[in-house]
């Protein structure tokens, strides 16, 4: 389950760790590999971190997310998509949300540009007119 997809009170947040750490020890270590880490210290980092995507804007995790999925970093990704594209994201993957926002730049820059031959149009006829009415 996602992180941003979790809401905690205070209160279930201090319980949730005191469940997890309720022994002196919280060094955990992988059967595997033999790695060590401290669980409370690596989930209230994860939770920081989630915290700051939580506050940038949309253009800035957009970018954030290109970047990641553009290195290669596609588990980075996964944690950066926007809002707008959690839906894509859920259905789809990583990819199509990368595809879906990429359209969606290219969209709403085609957007852009009409608009400002739209105005500019505009403000050359109301320039006309007054010229014209002032003659």
């Amino acid at each position: 389950m996602p992180i941003e997809d979790i809401h905690l009170t205070s209160e279930q947040e201090d319980e949730v760790l005191s469940d997890l750490f309720d022994s002196d020890n919280r060094d955990r270590q992988c059967l595997v590999c033999g790695s060590k880490w401290n669980a409370e210290e690596r989930l209230l980092q994860q939770q920081e971190d989630q915290s700051q995507l939580n506050a940038l804007s949309f253009g800035e995790r957009k970018e954030k997310f290109y970047a990641d999925y553009e290195s290669g970093r596609i588990d980075h990704a996964r944690q950066n998509v926007p809002v707008e594209a959690i839906g894509v994201y859920k259905r789809k993957g990583v990819k199509a949300a990368y595809r879906f926002l990429k359209l969606l730049d290219i969209k709403v820059d085609r957007f852009k540009k009409r608009t400002l031959f739209v105005v500019l149009g505009v403000a050359l006829v109301l320039l006309l007119v007054l010229a014209y009415a002032f003659m």
